[in-house]
């Protein structure tokens, strides 16, 4: 089954011809994790850059340096700018700023395409301990610096280009395009055709009962995977489409893994029976809690992953001799009423986290 590295090299077709779509927003919103070396300075002008200049002048050591799958990143820009779907859109308007203080983390871009149509993709997290637990925080809060700064860029973005506008995001990036897309004024919003949430997390009842989120849910268009753990916290919308996968658990999460059919995503029924589970429990769970419990919650189930010595979850899993009972070791020294809160809940997400760790029996020493 093709994944998005495929769709790149064999779908032809210009946007002008065939409408920017869900597997073109995945792409887009996959390359804005893309870290832009100095010498890339036109990139972060109004005018931008050539994408295709970023695989002609040997930038793709710097850009892809970070990434846990740097093959797989460097076979999509190749893909993306020999395509002539996408060989003649610019980057603009680049933007990474990081405020530990602040707990902000922000970079986005916008891609101009031929035609008058204009995309502004947000960066989502990193595959480490510390992104995955920023993923959890943003669904928690009512509203965090990054989204407020995700407002001010697609306004900017609206303000400098014309004709048709989308705005999407993988991850964090999905939830930030969303919230964009429904707090951004009304000049902006008129422009847009879509805000695309990949995998990203929901929102909170206090922001799901604001008069604009009635008037722009329209606009939102999310895509899952069917075991998603991410995407589904705090997601009180029946409105997704659940998408194939070649990978298991947490591993979906990585858009390489996402099935496509011709032009578009290769779609199931529903979510998997275990995803249903974990995000029914989680999220009920959660909802029941104060904001002061739900910031505790986190901080102490992301201090239990820590303590396996490692700083992501696949790490976590490859080594899951050493990093399993370390962790059982930290939950087990908690006080007794906070483990016993956190016993069944802890169990469900391991399955979905790392499932072929339950197959071997490891889970059910702490789930009980």
């Amino acid at each position: 089954m093709a994944n998005i590295i495929d769709y790149a090299c064999c779908e032809l077709d210009p946007l002008t011809a065939r409408p920017l779509g869900d597997v073109d927003s995945l792409i887009l919103s996959w390359l804005s994790y893309y870290r832009l070396p100095a010498q890339a300075a036109d990139a972060r002008t109004q005018r931008g850059m050539r994408f295709s200049d970023l695989y002609d002048k040997g930038y793709l050591d710097e850009v892809t340096a970070i990434t846990g799958n740097a093959d797989s990143y460097r076979y999509l820009i190749a893909a993306v700018a020999a395509s002539p779907r996408f060989r003649g859109m610019r980057i603009c308007n680049y933007v990474e700023e990081v405020d530990p203080e602040r707990e902000k983390q922000f970079s986005a871009m916008t891609f101009k395409f031929p035609g008058n149509i204009t995309y502004v993709a947000f960066r989502g997290t990193d595959n480490t301990l510390v992104g995955w637990k920023e993923d959890f925080n943003l669904a928690f809060e009512t509203e965090i610096p990054s989204q407020r700064e995700a407002v001010e860029y697609l306004e900017h973005a609206a303000s400098i280009t014309h004709g048709q506008l989308w705005v999407g995001g993988h991850s964090k990036g999905g939830n930030l395009a969303v919230y964009a897309a429904v707090m951004c004024n009304d000049r902006t919003a008129k422009r847009l055709r879509a805000a695309f949430s990949h995998d990203g997390p929901g929102f909170t009842p206090e922001m799901m009962s604001r008069e604009a989120w009635a008037k722009r849910a329209g606009l939102i268009r999310k895509t899952i995977p069917n075991q998603s753990l991410i995407g589904m916290i705090f997601e009180q919308q029946d409105d997704y489409q659940v998408v194939a996968s070649t990978e298991q658990g947490i591993m979906q999460h990585d858009p390489f893994s996402w099935k496509i059919d011709s032009c578009s995503f290769k779609l199931v029924d529903q979510l998997s029976l275990g995803a249903r589970h974990v995000d029914r429990s989680l999220n009920e769970w959660v909802a029941n809690m104060t904001p002061e419990e739900r910031e505790q919650f986190v901080d102490t189930l992301f201090s239990i992953f820590a303590a396996s010595g490692e700083t992501t979850f696949a790490s976590m899993g490859d080594r899951w001799i050493e990093t399993v009972p370390a962790m059982l070791d930290f939950a087990n020294k908690m006080p007794e009423e906070t483990r016993e809160s956190f016993r069944s809940v802890i169990g469900d997400l391991f399955r979905q986290l790392a499932p072929d760790l339950s197959l071997k029996g490891i889970v059910k020493s702490f789930a009980g």
